[in-house]
């Protein structure tokens, strides 16, 4: 009985071993695609305006939705985010949640105009069709992308004694990256390029951060 006691004591210390440490340069990776989804999901919210403007106009009521679905998204994305970090722990399931949500932007202009036009025919409503037109286009892959920091904060940590350093930076990194995607796309990128040469940059990018998972789960 003493021994089998001390092997279901040694247990929890078996599990924790089989957790992912990463190493400085694995650590880097996801601190660095952190920034990158947190830049591509700020910088989709800013270029939803231009997606909705022609349909719903550019007023109170089409920011109100945009950013009431962007949180919606970020909040769906946090919690199944957690959920899954726990029972999937890997850089790889990581990777393709990116992925997916980035190829959904590359593809978004092929279908969104008939999307929003469906939405302007069937709802009087301008608020009430705003917001499921920006839900409809923007939920899925905004949802995906917002998974990234609660799960990057599980593969990241080594322990309890760093949970607020690890949570702090992943979180303080991703809104940096937030910070630029609004104000380059604002100032820079909507006046320089068009709204569909934006959306493939942010899918491209998106893919990119996605392969560089897959990639520190190799070097890793």
């Amino acid at each position: 009985m003493e021994i089998d006691a001390s092997a279901e004591n040694r247990r929890p210390e078996v599990t924790k071993s089989r957790g992912h440490l990463p190493s400085v340069f694995l650590a880097l990776f996801i601190y660095v695609v952190a920034f990158l989804t947190g830049g591509i999901v700020m910088s989709f919210e800013m270029l939803g305006s231009r997606y909705l403007g022609p349909y719903f106009g550019s007023g109170i009521y089409t920011w109100a939705a945009l950013i009431s679905t962007v949180l919606a998204a970020l909040c769906a994305g946090y919690f199944l985010g957690g959920s899954l970090a726990d029972r999937y722990p890997s850089l790889r399931f990581l990777g393709a949640t990116v992925t997916v949500g980035s190829v959904y932007l590359l593809l978004l202009p092929t279908f969104a105009e008939p999307v929003l036009q469906f939405f302007v025919w069937n709802i009087d409503d301008i608020k009430l069709g705003s917001l499921a037109a920006a839900l409809a286009i923007m939920f899925f892959p905004i949802t995906l992308l917002g998974m990234y920091s609660p799960f990057a904060i599980r593969l990241l940590l080594r322990s309890e004694h760093n949970s607020g350093v690890v949570s702090g930076t992943v979180y303080g990194v991703s809104t940096a990256g937030s910070i630029l995607g609004t104000l380059g796309t604002t100032f820079f990128l909507i006046p320089l390029i068009g709204s569909r040469a934006i959306t493939f940059t942010l899918g491209s990018v998106g893919i990119f951060a996605g392969a560089l998972l897959v990639g520190a789960t190799w070097s890793g």
